[in-house]
């Protein structure tokens, strides 16, 4: 009995593309990455896959802020109820950043993105990603701010590009040895917190 194959709407087939083109690149890089395999992984042909998405740059740029996208409405779901969003992102983002796949797939996506910014479908997705994190990570800090966990001095656009930073020093660390990542990661991050905290002086009565 031959099974007939399901027709995907064009959402739904411009999302398998998307979820295939991630792994595709994160495995293999921009230029080793190959459309055949995207389509097939996607499971449709290379010409459904160009109506989708006109080259192979549009496609890595709608990868970038998808996958972006994705990662945002992930952190706030973690941090939004937390009473110190600060050490809620460090438990559960930064210290898993070097285990979790869909983190490090990210990490090696916007490390890829560096080399492609002369593109411009690329060098726009690479501004709106970024601009997209650091206005996310000044909320996270205003409201550990607030909440007294993050020191009034501070200047958030300042700490949010290091936190930018942070996300991207994850990347190279894993590219370079993935077994100590972890461990550097997660000391990064809490390095991070620690600058951030406000200082504790009791003052004795005398």
């Amino acid at each position: 009995m031959v099974m007939e194959r399901t027709r995907l709407s064009a959402a739904d087939r411009r999302t398998a593309i998307l979820a295939a083109a991630q792994r595709e690149f994160a495995i293999r890089g921009y230029h080793g990455a190959a459309t055949a395999n995207i389509a097939r992984g996607a499971g449709c042909s290379e010409p459904m896959l160009y109506k989708h998405f006109p080259s192979k740059q549009a496609l890595f740029a709608a990868v970038l802020e998808e996958a972006g996208a994705r990662m945002g409405e992930r952190v706030g779901r973690i941090v939004d109820d937390a009473e110190n969003p600060v050490e809620a992102w460090i438990e559960h983002v930064a210290t898993r950043a070097t285990r979790d796949p869909e983190i490090i797939e990210l990490m090696r996506l916007r490390m890829l993105a560096v080399s492609l910014a002369d593109v411009p479908e690329v060098r726009a997705a690479i501004a709106a990603n970024t601009a997209a994190m650091r206005e996310r990570m000044v909320s996270i800090l205003a409201r550990a701010r607030d909440s007294g966990h993050v020191r009034d001095d501070v200047d958030l656009e300042a700490a949010a590009w290091l936190w930018f930073g942070f996300t991207l020093a994850g990347g190279f660390a894993h590219a370079v040895d993935p077994d100590a990542a972890a461990g550097n990661c997660a000391l990064m991050a809490r390095t991070f917190a620690t600058l951030l905290q406000p200082e504790r002086c009791e003052i004795e009565e005398s």
